[in-house]
């Protein structure tokens, strides 16, 4: 019976530690862009979306010096949102996610306006297509 008990808490530690616990790149991308890159953005993107698990995708250094790519965060009830582009100015620590629906109806404040604004301006010189 022991061996059993023993047996299973080492199964349960072993798949505890397949889960990231952090941030992570998960297609890869962060090759394009450097280790500095990718820790400064995961920093900036655990700061700001208090995921301790979200995940990153599709980095690239954007047409004017920026960073783009994706983030999925989990809501409240510990589901996947889906992947939603962000940009971000690193020699500023500046990160911001395309806004969408609810944020661009009624933003709660005029800082959260001027973020959706910087964002949608440095994602527009950066990350889109032309």
């Amino acid at each position: 019976m022991r061996l059993r008990v023993t047996t299973l808490a080492a199964l349960l530690m072993l798949c505890g530690a397949g889960r990231a616990g952090a941030q992570t790149v998960v297609d890869g991308s962060e090759a394009g862009i450097g280790a500095e890159a990718t820790r400064t953005v995961l920093g900036l993107i655990e700061r700001q979306m208090r995921d301790p698990e979200a995940r990153v995708a599709a980095l690239r250094i954007g047409r004017a010096g920026a960073l783009c790519g994706t983030v999925d965060v989990r809501n409240r009830m510990g589901a996947y949102t889906g992947p939603r582009p962000f940009v971000a100015d690193l020699s500023d620590k500046f990160l911001g996610r395309l806004p969408e629906g609810p944020e661009l109806r009624s933003p709660g404040s005029m800082a959260a306006f001027r973020t959706m604004e910087r964002a949608r301006a440095l994602f527009e010189a950066n990350c889109t297509e032309g």
